[in-house]
């Protein structure tokens, strides 16, 4: 059996899946979308990243187990809700294959004739290969590639800020919201995903030590942690170079302008690659566990929750890196993908929110052993607040989208709903 993770295997986990799409790969597109407020959005999506840890981090801190958000759905809502919470849960993982397409990217920076969809489909298929190894063995990868990407953000914080237009920053209509509020809070929405990333720990807390204090900790001190280096980051990217310049490029372009060569290569390489091949190792390593789970209640065949030697469900990580394969070979546009993948998120993210308000009266001994209890009228108004913010992110993430691509979507959840009700007789609860 493997050994459980500390609370130091958790914080690099919690910041290598925070840190990667939203600075390397989104960056240039929320500039686009925000000119010279893209620093600002980095605060206001990392204000709605905490809220959303909210009920996870309360969740997780009073039932830790593996698979945790399904079984918070399945505990507390009931087990049809668990099942399409299930399946926006499955189309929220598009975005795996934005970390892929990332990571191309930045090779071409540097090695431009390189054929991009067979270096992204190369990175997918290696953090398949890694987690197959098993949990800790991707949770000793994950630490030493976050402490090269943190010191490459540092570089980069630190060579730009001498040359960034300070004028930019001016609190003026004209440099928050060129192109109106929606675009400024489409653009944080679309952060927000990103700033979230350390809620996914709660996946693992089976695999935690102590994980009543480790999870919530580690959610909480990370997303604060990452929020200080993306607004700084952002400040950078974005009023450095004239925003026509940077609006829908990665960082990189900024980055060649302020650095020497040879710290603009250990950059990209040791920064933008290392970053998104964490975000992208550590969501293979949680994206499996709801599903495994499912799969022993019987929502899906049997065959689904086969483990190998180390303990990995090989037949659903496999499945997943199909999710991840299918946007890199059909081309989509990346913000097409956040954006679907954002708001699929938040709405999945309101279901945990109405099973954290069902907490304290389901299970009220857990609850008052918990690490971060309140009195339940203080955890009611906390959570409406939480409620409002993640429904409006959801709604203006999803407004991006187009008549088609909301018929996808549409048809996706009907079919998910039918797939519930024929699998429903063979659901077993296995607690």
């Amino acid at each position: 059996m493997e050994k459980k993770l500390t609370f130091t295997d958790c914080m690099s986990f919690c910041i290598g899946q925070i840190v990667g799409s939203g600075v390397f790969v989104l960056t240039g597109i929320v500039i686009g979308l925000t000119g010279h407020g893209a620093p600002y959005g980095f605060l206001v999506a990392a204000l709605i990243a905490l809220c959303q840890l909210v009920p996870m981090a309360i969740l997780a801190s009073s039932m830790p187990a593996t698979g945790g958000s399904y079984v918070y759905a399945k505990r507390l809502i009931g087990p049809r809700v668990a099942f399409v919470f299930l399946m926006l849960f499955i189309l929220q993982q598009v975005l795996i294959s934005t970390f892929a397409i990332g990571f191309a990217s930045y090779v071409a920076v540097i090695f431009p004739g390189v054929n991009q969809m067979v270096v992204a489909l190369g990175a997918l298929t290696a953090a398949v290969i890694v987690n197959m190894i098993g949990l800790k063995t991707t949770a000793k990868v994950q630490n030493c590639m976050v402490a090269l990407l943190l010191i490459s953000l540092f570089i980069y914080i630190v060579f730009g800020l001498p040359k960034v237009d300070w004028s930019a920053l001016e609190l003026t209509t004209a440099n928050l919201m060129p192109n109106g509020p929606l675009k400024f809070f489409r653009g944080c929405a679309m952060l927000s995903f990103a700033c979230a990333g350390a809620k996914f720990l709660a996946e693992n807390g089976g695999e935690v030590e102590n994980p009543g204090k480790t999870i919530p900790r580690a959610m909480v001190i990370s997303t604060v942690v990452v929020a200080v280096f993306y607004a700084l980051v952002g400040v950078v990217a974005a009023c450095v170079l004239p925003v026509e310049e940077v609006a829908g490029t990665n960082i990189s372009v900024v980055a060649k302008s302020v650095f020497p060569a040879p710290i603009y290569l250990f950059f990209v390489i040791g920064g933008a690659w290392f970053a998104l091949l964490t975000t992208l190792n550590g969501t293979l390593s949680w994206t499996t566990r709801s599903l495994h789970r499912a799969a022993k209640d019987g929502w899906l065949p049997e065959f689904c929750a086969k483990e190998n030697k180390n303990g990995v469900p090989v037949v659903l990580l496999l499945f997943f890196f199909v999710v991840g394969v299918i946007p890199i070979v059909t081309g989509m546009d990346t913000a097409d993908i956040s954006n679907m993948g954002t708001g699929c998120s938040k709405l999945a993210d309101l279901l945990m929110v109405y099973a954290c308000f069902r907490l304290p009266t389901m299970f009220p001994e857990e609850y008052k052993k918990s690490a971060l209890y309140i009195a339940p009228k203080k955890l009611n108004a906390a959570l409406a607040v939480v409620f409002v913010v993640l429904a409006a992110t959801s709604y203006v993430s999803l407004s991006g989208l187009s008549a088609k691509q909301f018929m996808y979507c549409g048809i996706y959840i009907v079919a998910a709903s039918i797939l519930m009700m024929v699998r429903y007789k063979h659901f077993k609860d296995n607690k």
